[in-house]
């Protein structure tokens, strides 16, 4: 994690208020989830051996996303896999609905708190009653084994507790299932990441799309014709950076949206196989996948034709849905590009500035802003950002509304408090930060314009910043511009991206300098 001796804005940085559990839901996932556990809860509580042999129809709960996610990652059977994610769910709840769960579907969470006078074979007994009775017993000692700080009266009776108390807990429970993303760094996902190598994780924000690459030897003139070679490939900036970033070895999860179509289950299946959690891709029910035209003249830079249904853009208030807003609390870094509304992109430097913990935050200022979008809504949450990219063009762009025209953009952007600006002009990177101003990548290539190249390099510096716990320094961006070369193929962006030792060697290569 970055020292916080690095960050000034740490020094006013407020703690999140806790969230409210959710509240008991009428929607037929959850209803249907916490019908489960409800009824699994009865005699013994959950196991992984009594979900093999239940005669319960557990079908919803085996088909949940995040179990499916665990299992492709993990290669554990589901029943194995719901044991720990329901587990790792728990521990997300408030306390009064924790310990309902916990002693009722007999999760053990409590189950080495030996210093607080708890008798395990009590609160974990065989039968529920059992359960039931000495968690109304000892309401207030369990509660402080938790380290609850607000402690609610104690049912006056089991009874009481199997009313309104128990279907709060278990709709909470439930709803935190099914929306779920990878509740942090819980133990399905740490064990999944400690198999691949995973060292950190990272959220990324943005689009995933199908794009259409036409290879084009010249870009025609009105009323000419040429011939292209057509690619079909996943694509979009927030796609191709979640892909990027697993592929170095961090656990990756994207924030975006997808139609229910063909093409969006194409998506998600693509990031699932390359290890990006897929939990927090919205799939919008009648809308059409967007799909992104890609020109690629030979030795030019690529020119882009985007369609999109409105219908997927997210807006603001999705971020505060549970799952989201832990994904931006928690994650060791937040990636960011431009491709969701200004507003989606506010409220989630928003809740990054709220965390208890500060995190990396590296914003890609690409696609450019809609000109009937003023850059001014950002200016005043860019104090949050420790890394700005773009070209020259993007980076003028959101700093054209500053106050002052004085400067250039770069340092326009110091001013308003981002901590490192990086202007990325074909395969030349030139960082500007508040110590001044060095070109650290100037290389030679024949495909100067690569779509995936800035993803390369935005993945490879957010890699460095993870996985060393300090600030960028010269051979940090040098290794990023390095993770651009080796883009340079015209297939599917995202398999061309490349892994930590496929950068280290192209560190080995003398690479040609571009002329002057």
């Amino acid at each position: 994690m970055p020292p916080s001796v690095s960050y000034e804005r740490m020094a006013t940085q407020r703690s999140p208020k806790a969230a409210d559990p959710a509240p008991a839901s009428q929607d037929p996932g959850v209803v249907a989830v916490r019908g489960i556990l409800t009824r699994l809860s009865k005699r013994s509580g959950l196991s992984s051996d009594r979900l093999r042999g239940t005669e319960i129809d557990i079908a919803a709960l085996l088909d949940l996303p995040i179990v499916r996610e665990n299992v492709l990652r993990t290669m554990r059977s589901r029943e194995e896999v719901v044991q720990d994610v329901i587990e790792n769910a728990a521990r997300l709840l408030q306390p009064t609905d924790r310990l309902i769960v916990d002693a009722e579907l007999s999760l053990g969470l409590l189950r080495g708190n030996t210093e607080a006078g708890i008798d395990p074979a009590l609160l974990y007994a065989a039968e529920l009653g059992d359960r039931r009775a000495y968690l109304t017993r000892n309401w207030r000692q369990l509660h402080e084994a938790f380290g609850a700080d607000a402690i609610p009266p104690a049912p006056s009776s089991v009874r009481t507790l199997r009313g309104e108390p128990e279907r709060r807990a278990f709709s909470a429970l439930a709803h935190l299932l099914t929306t779920a993303t990878a509740f942090g760094a819980g133990p399905v996902v740490r064990r999944a990441h400690a198999e691949r190598g995973v060292r950190g994780r990272v959220t990324v924000l943005g689009d995933a799309v199908v794009d259409h690459n036409y290879v084009v030897d010249r870009v025609p003139v009105p009323g000419s014709s040429t011939w292209c070679d057509l690619e079909r490939s996943p694509g979009g900036k927030g796609l191709n950076r979640a892909v990027a970033v697993a592929k170095l070895g961090l656990g990756a999860q994207l924030i975006a949206a997808v139609g229910d179509d063909a093409e969006g289950r194409e998506l998600l299946s693509h990031l699932r196989l390359r290890g990006v959690d897929t939990s927090l891709v919205t799939t919008v029910a009648a809308a059409r996948t967007p799909v992104t035209a890609v020109i690629l003249p030979h030795g030019e830079l690529p020119m882009n034709m985007a369609y999109r249904d409105d219908r997927l853009r997210l807006h603001a208030n999705d971020l505060d849905e549970r799952s989201r807003h832990v994904a931006l609390s928690t994650a060791d870094a937040v990636l960011l590009t431009f491709e969701q509304p200004v507003e989606v992109i506010v409220r989630a430097l928003e809740i990054i500035d709220a965390r208890a913990s500060p995190c990396w935050v590296v914003v890609n200022a690409s696609p450019p802003l809609r000109d009937s979008i003023s850059p001014r809504k950002l200016y005043r949450h860019l104090r949050s950002v420790d890394y700005m990219i773009g070209t020259s063009a993007e980076l003028e762009q959101l700093a054209s509304a500053h106050s002052s025209a004085i400067g250039t953009a770069a340092e326009r952007l110091l001013g308003l408090g981002v901590d490192t600006v990086c202007a990325i002009d074909g395969f030349q990177v030139t960082v500007s930060s508040r110590s001044g101003e060095t070109v650290v990548g100037s290389v030679a290539t024949a495909m100067a314009g690569t779509s995936g190249a800035y993803a390369a390099f935005s993945a490879a510096l957010t890699f460095r910043l993870v996985t060393r716990g300090q600030p960028a320094r010269d051979p940090d961006f040098r290794w990023a511009a390095r993770a651009m070369v080796a883009t340079q193929s015209v297939g599917t962006v995202s398999d061309a991206l490349p892994s930590a030792a496929e950068i280290d060697a192209l560190m080995n290569v003398d690479m040609p300098r571009n002329r002057e």
